[in-house]
């Protein structure tokens, strides 16, 4: 494989890297977001329960599995970028 061919991969790699952890950012944004214009209310009996008040499609944003995904996808992309600059 000669070097410019090689040169190329690996910037198509770190840019994969980049796009992907681009969008672990952007959901964890969106997640914080969502938190903060729609508040979780606390209900108090004998055992407490949490309830967002956001709307139906968004409250199944807020789980941590989402929150999961988007620090996954940013330490992927962090990932890809390190390995990619030290092969280099």
């Amino acid at each position: 494989m000669n070097s410019n061919l090689k040169d190329h991969h690996y910037a198509y790699i770190i840019k994969s890297g980049a796009i992907i952890s681009t969008i672990g950012v952007i959901m964890l944004i969106l997640f914080g977001a969502i938190l903060l214009v729609f508040p979780v209310i606390k209900t108090c009996e004998r055992n407490c329960i949490f309830v967002s008040t956001a709307p139906q499609f968004l409250k199944q944003l807020i789980n941590p599995l989402f929150l999961f995904i988007s620090l996954i996808l940013i330490s992927l992309g962090v990932f890809l970028i390190r390995v990619v600059k030290w092969r280099i």
